[in-house]
């Protein structure tokens, strides 16, 4: 019987932006040696080890700006078809390994707001309040991840500007957009509530503390 042995690992890069989709065999895993994956921008990405029983993995985190370790059991990372690993503090998608048409499915079907990341710049400068911004990058994924962010010209493919005191939700079909505050508690009271979130067509919506209110539909 024909064993396919070769995975793919599926990470956003913390340095550049970009969405890096690299393939390595898991005989490379037995080594003692741990495997490095660089994005193509040259920055650290992931570093998969053995140890013992299971497999440890360093993930560059695009929100917390750092690396997490991760542990995953052997015996999952060989068997399942695909892994979503995810940033212990916020919740986002770290990263993604498994076969690759699995990955690439997930990918498409999960409508996972970091595979669409347009960074500005803001990424690698300091956000107002890094707490409250993972809390509202949490809440946009969770929205995603349940079908439940869209915009009303029926794209769900949205793009993700991120600056240090705000996200800007974007559709690339029409160009609505939503901006979302993220500088104070006050800001993720505005979201309280909200179960599903709909872009208005070719215009603008805002969340957040101050003058503006989104309100679903209005």
């Amino acid at each position: 019987m024909l064993i396919d042995t070769r995975r793919v690992v599926a990470v956003r890069c913390p340095q550049c932006g970009r969405l890096e989709l690299r393939d390595y065999s898991l005989f490379e895993l037995h080594s003692s040696k741990p495997t490095t994956i660089r994005c193509q921008c040259g920055h650290f990405l992931v570093e998969i080890g053995r140890h013992s029983r299971l497999y440890k993995l360093h993930i560059g985190c695009i929100i917390c700006e750092t690396q997490h370790e991760i542990l995953v059991d052997a015996k999952g990372l060989i068997h399942n078809d695909a892994l979503v690993l995810f940033c212990p503090v916020s919740d986002i998608d770290l990263a993604m390994i498994g076969r690759a048409e699995r990955v690439q499915e997930l990918l498409a079907a999960e409508g996972d707001l970091l595979a669409n990341v347009v960074v500005p710049g803001a990424i690698d400068s300091a956000f107002v309040d890094i707490e409250i911004m993972r809390e509202v990058l949490g809440r946009l994924q969770t929205w995603a991840n349940d079908g439940q962010l869209y915009c009303g010209c029926g794209n769900r493919q949205l793009e993700l500007d991120l600056f240090s005191e705000k996200v800007e939700v974007v559709c690339s079909e029409c160009g609505g957009t939503l901006v979302i505050y993220a500088e104070r508690e006050e800001d993720l009271a505005a979201m309280e509530g909200l179960q599903e979130v709909v872009l208005k067509k070719g215009a603008f919506t805002c969340i957040d503390s101050a003058d503006f209110r989104y309100r679903h539909r209005v």
